[in-house]
């Protein structure tokens, strides 16, 4: 019989699914979706795991509550379509039941290998570090108690799968998390229940002002308000957090950011610098190397921007971003047969996409090799049956069949 074991050997990847709860409201919201973050802090620093976050969505207005456990076959299935190595899920028991004060939870952790035959495994915690009066919602969480729950995990998750508790990095748990359980609070508001831009930046922000040394807050923040095209904003809430972060292992994330809203203001040597300066603390970012390629191709510096993209990729192999640029810019360059093996390497991380499609299927045509193109063409167009790539895609397919 298979078991977690077989997939020690492999770079791990996690898919991370909602856990059951036999309470609503915010204090229950709060502390599921807080551990699910520490978790995945915890698997990705500590244990130099991929996790696939298959928590639901906000929705606005609700406290999303997993009531009833997951089926264990469709939450195998889920991780094979995402090919993950190992499925979590579980189940939380607030405490004591019917009173309107919680002074303890059961956390039941649940582990599979995804696939037909494969057993899960079931084990139980004990965490007494939260005290919420589930009618006000005013709720006291032991941060540190947490880390030490999340440690548990980790060390049951290692011996699931075959890996030594000792190569885990346990004291990186906790690496870039709140400070504060007021930050803690505010920044699941913003990142779990809120949808409304306006209102996850007032929490984000408010995150910042309970935990002025909160990186994820300040990188968050920024990130929505670059989305909203607020660069100068988001420009300015970086620098400050570079002021009281200089030194630390988020500067170059903060750099990063900062790069993207110099460039949106035009500033584009200004950009280049920033991201070079990110470079110097850290060579291997992915994101950086990625931007700085994007830099040097709208400036039609092509050598250039392969030359990032190479760097990028013997960072991080499987970081698909960079394997769908790289591709896309060889296709504009002309260098078809080497955009089809960076396509093909892009669709195998992320199987879908219909521009990746798209892309393959012109290269393929330019290569004569019409059967091929008209199959990956036709993928492209039933992906996107009413979006541009689709569009673009029935129109080579019109032109290779004359």
């Amino acid at each position: 019989m298979r078991d977690g074991k077989e997939v020690a050997d492999k770079e791990m990847r996690v898919a991370l699914f909602q856990f059951a709860t036999n309470a609503a409201g915010k204090v229950a919201a709060v502390f599921e979706h807080l551990l699910a973050l520490y978790l995945m802090n915890g698997l990705e620093r500590a244990a130099h795991m991929q996790v696939i976050d298959l928590l639901p969505p906000a929705r606005e207005g609700e406290i999303l509550s997993l009531v009833s456990a997951h089926d264990v076959r469709e939450v195998r299935e889920a991780a094979e379509r995402f090919s993950a190595h190992l499925c979590l899920w579980g189940d939380l028991r607030f405490g004591p039941e019917g009173g309107h004060v919680v002074d303890d939870v059961k956390v039941t952790m649940m582990m599979a290998v995804p696939g037909e035959g494969s057993r899960e495994h079931s084990v139980s915690f004990a965490f007494q570090g939260l005290r919420g009066d589930v009618r006000s919602g005013e709720m006291d969480l032991d941060l540190r108690a947490l880390e030490d729950l999340v440690e548990e995990m980790l060390l049951e998750i290692a011996a699931f799968v075959g890996l030594d508790g000792s190569s885990l990095d346990l004291g990186r748990i906790g690496e870039g998390m709140p400070r504060a359980d007021g930050a803690a609070v505010y920044f699941i508001y913003a990142l779990r229940m809120a949808t409304d831009p306006a209102m996850k930046l007032r929490f984000y922000l408010k995150a910042i002002a309970a935990d002025p040394f909160f990186p994820l807050a300040y990188t968050n923040a920024a990130q929505l308000l670059l989305g909203e095209g607020r660069h100068g904003e988001a420009l300015k809430l970086l620098l400050r957090a570079e002021g009281r972060l200089k030194g630390g292992e988020f500067e170059p994330d903060i750099l990063n950011l900062a790069g993207v809203a110099t460039l949106h203001m035009g500033m584009w040597e200004e950009a280049v610098k920033v991201w070079k300066r990110a470079l110097e603390l850290c060579p291997g970012h992915v994101e950086t190397l990625c931007n700085l390629a994007a830099a040097y191709a709208m400036r039609e510096l092509y050598e250039e921007a392969e030359g990032f993209y190479r760097a990028a990729l013997s960072s991080r192999d499987d970081y698909p971003l960079a394997w769908f640029s790289l591709g896309r810019l060889q296709a504009r360059r002309g260098m078809h047969e080497e955009a089809e093996a960076s396509m093909r390497r892009y669709i195998e991380l992320c199987p879908g996409d219909p521009w990746a499609y798209y892309i393959l299927g012109t290269s393929l045509s330019r290569q004569g090799r019409e059967a091929e193109a008209e199959f990956s063409l036709g993928k492209a167009a039933q992906l996107d049956p009413d979006g541009e790539a689709g569009a673009l895609a029935r129109r080579e397919l019109d032109e290779l069949r004359g």
